[in-house]
Order: structure tokens, then sequence, then C-alpha cells
């Protein structure tokens, strides 16, 4: 029997980017229902940071206190990375470089 724990090179390359599916998700959304003011193709931050906490809420609600806040502490250093990331390819690609793979 395989051991699950270890993934497959092969099964690796067939699964899909999380983080890119979610990132078309929105803009299909924001393409086909626009902003909450109306304006069309045109992304609210705040309505999707609203969107994902509940999410991250959903996920993580019946996990203790503890294993919460560590939850969402390394959340907070993920997004802080991320964000580090995509500041540096913005100033060695320029603004229009895309974030996703």
């Amino acid at each position: 029997m395989a051991d699950k724990s270890v993934p497959d090179a092969d099964t690796d390359e067939e699964r899909p980017c999380l983080h890119c599916l979610i990132g078309d998700v929105i803009d299909e959304f924001y393409g086909e229902y626009g902003s909450p003011s109306g304006e069309p193709d045109t992304v609210d931050a705040g309505e999707i940071m609203m969107a994902l906490a509940k999410t991250i809420a959903e996920i993580t609600y019946d996990a203790d206190t503890v294993q919460r806040q560590s939850l969402i502490e390394e959340m907070m250093r993920e997004i802080a990375k991320c964000e580090a990331e995509f500041r540096e390819r913005s100033a060695s690609e320029g603004p229009t470089s895309a974030a996703r793979h």
C-alpha cells in the first residue's frame, strides 16, 4: 500500500494550484457581477478579505483557542511573506507582472 503522506511527483504535476484557482474564481465573480459599487471588472479588496476571513473562521471554528491563534498568526506571516515577494517581483518585472504561477 502506498504511503499517502509522501506526495507522488506525477500527482503533484496534475494537482492545480489552489491560489490560482481562488484567483480565477474571484476574477470570474467580479467579471460577472462587478463590484458592490456597480463598477464592472473592478475587484473590492474589502469584500474579498471579508469572504476569506469568513472562510478561515468556518474552517477553524472547532479548533481550540491556542491552535486557532497559531493558525491566525501563521496566516499573517504568510501574508507578509507573499506581500514581500510580490513587491520584489513588481520591482524587478514591473507592476503588471502576474502574481499567479
